[in-house]
C-alpha cells in the first residue's frame, strides 16, 4: 500500500488544495479521537524509509509462502536475510526506524534466536541445498554466535545427518556405510578413469600447468578418500548461486552418485516451510461444500480441491488455452488473493452458484 500511494504523492497535494472534504477528514476531531492530520514532507519521507524496511519482510513472506517449489531449503537464507535486516536498522540514525527495528529484533530473538529450540531438520535442508552445504552455514554462525556454540551446532547437525544416513540406507537394503563404500569407490573410479597414482593427465599440454595437475590431482584424492555419501558430498565444493538454480533437478541429475542422500533429500524437501499453501487450498471448502452439496464423499471433495490448486499453480503460465471452460469449473481460479481462511469465507456465504 505504501509503495502505491508514493506514486500517488502528487495527487494527495493536489487534493489537499482542491478537495475540503479530504481536507476536513484528516483534521477533523471526532468524538474521542483525533485527525491524523494532512501529509507533510516528512510523512513521504518517512514512507519512503518504511518502504525499504518492510520490503524485506515482504519478500522474505512470498518466498516462504510459494508452493510452486520447494520452500525447506531457502529457510536459512530467509533467517539471515531477516537478522541482518534487523541488525542494520537497530543503528539507524532514523529514532522510528530503529525502535521498530528493535522491537522486532526481540521478537526475533524470542521465537528464532536459540538454535537449540529451532528444528534441526530446517538446517538439514540448507546442508542439502548444494549451494550452502555444511560449510555456509558454519561460516555463518561463526561470525555470529561464536566459535564455541558453531562447533556444537554442526557436530549436532553432523550427528543428525549421519543418523538419517543410516536410517535410509538400512531401509535401502543395504548393510551400512561398507557397502555404500564401496559403491561410490566404484563411481568414483569409473568416472575418474584413474587411481591415486596417477596425479598427472597423459596430456603433454596439460602438464606444462603444475598447479592445476596439483589441484586436479587433490579432487580426485579426497573424493577417492570419502569413504560415504556424505564424505564425498562435503568434499566437493558448493555450487556457485544462480537464479536459474533447480535444486530439485540437481539431486535428480546427481541421484546415481549419491542414492541414499538424494533419497533424503527428496524427503526433506518436500516438507513446506509454512501452511499457508495448504490453507489457501483448503481454504476454498466452503465453496465447494454448501447446502446443495453437502453429500459430497470426501474422497470427491478432495479430488475437486486439489485439482482447482493444480490449476491455479499453472495459471499464470498456461493462463490462455480453455480459460472460459476453466473460469466456469473454478471461477475464483483467477483470483490472486487466494490467501483467506475458511471462516472469512464462510462468513462472507460465499457460494459456488452465487459466482
Amino acid at each position: 500500500m505504501l509503495e502505491v500511494a508514493v506514486k500517488y504523492e502528487r495527487a494527495f497535494d493536489l487534493m489537499i488544495d482542491e478537495d475540503s472534504n479530504f481536507v476536513t477528514y484528516l483534521c477533523d476531531d471526532g468524538p474521542g479521537k483525533r485527525g491524523l492530520g494532512l501529509p507533510n514532507d516528512d510523512d513521504w519521507a518517512n514512507v519512503q524509509h518504511f518502504i525499504k524496511f518492510l520490503k524485506v519482510f515482504y519478500d522474505v513472506t512470498m518466498q516462504i509462502s510459494a508452493f510452486s517449489y520447494t520452500t525447506t531449503n531457502i529457510y536459512f537464507k530467509t533467517l539471515q536475510k531477516v537478522y541482518n535486516c534487523l541488525i542494520a536498522y537497530c543503528g539507524s540514525d532514523d529514532d522510528k526506524l530503529s525502535d521498530m527495528a528493535f522491537k522486532m529484533k526481540l521478537k526475533y530473538d524470542k521465537y528464532w534466536g536459540d538454535f537449540d529450540k529451532i528444528n534441526p531438520l530446517l538446517f538439514i535442508a540448507s546442508v542439502l541445498d548444494p549451494r550452502y552445504k555444511m560449510e555456509v552455514l558454519e561460516f555463518w554462525f561463526l561470525s555470529n554466535i561464536g566459535e564455541a556454540k558453531t562447533d556444537r551446532i554442526v557436530s549436532k547437525l553432523k550427528n543428525i545427518l549421519e543418523q538419517l544416513y543410516s536410517h535410509y540406507a538400512m531401509h535401502d537394503g543395504e548393510s551400512g556405510p561398507s557397502r555404500a563404500r564401496m559403491s561410490n569407490e566404484g563411481r568414483i573410479s569409473t568416472s575418474l578413469g584413474v587411481g591415486l597414482g596417477s596425479g598427472t593427465s597423459s596430456d603433454p599440454q596439460l602438464n606444462k600447468d603444475a598447479l592445476k595437475d596439483f589441484h586436479t590431482f587433490r579432487a580426485r584424492r579426497n573424493l577417492m578418500l570419502a569413504r560415504t555419501e556424505i564424505e564425498k558430498y562435503y568434499v566437493e565444493g558448493v555450487e556457485i548461486p544462480s537464479d536459474t538454480f533447480d535444486i530439485l533437478m540437481w539431486w535428480n541429475v546427481n541421484s546415481a552418485k549419491y542414492p541414499v542422500l538424494s533419497r533424503i533429500a527428496r524427503d526433506v524437501l518436500a516438507i513446506p516451510l509454512t501452511t499457508v499453501a495448504s490453507e489457501s487450498a483448503f481454504s476454498t471448502g466452503g465453496r465447494v461444500i454448501d447446502c446443495y452439496r453437502s453429500s459430497l464423499a470426501p474422497k470427491t471433495v478432495e479430488a475437486l480441491i486439489c485439482t482447482q490448486n493444480w490449476l491455479r499453480s499453472t495459471w499464470s503460465e498456461h493462463n490462455e488455452p480453455n480459460k472460459d471452460l476453466l473460469l466456469q469449473l473454478f471461477p475464483s481460479i483467477e483470483d490472486e488473493e487466494s490467501y483467506k481462511l475458511d471462516s472469512e469465507i464462510l462468513s462472507n456465504s460465499v457460494t459456488l452458484d452465487d459466482e
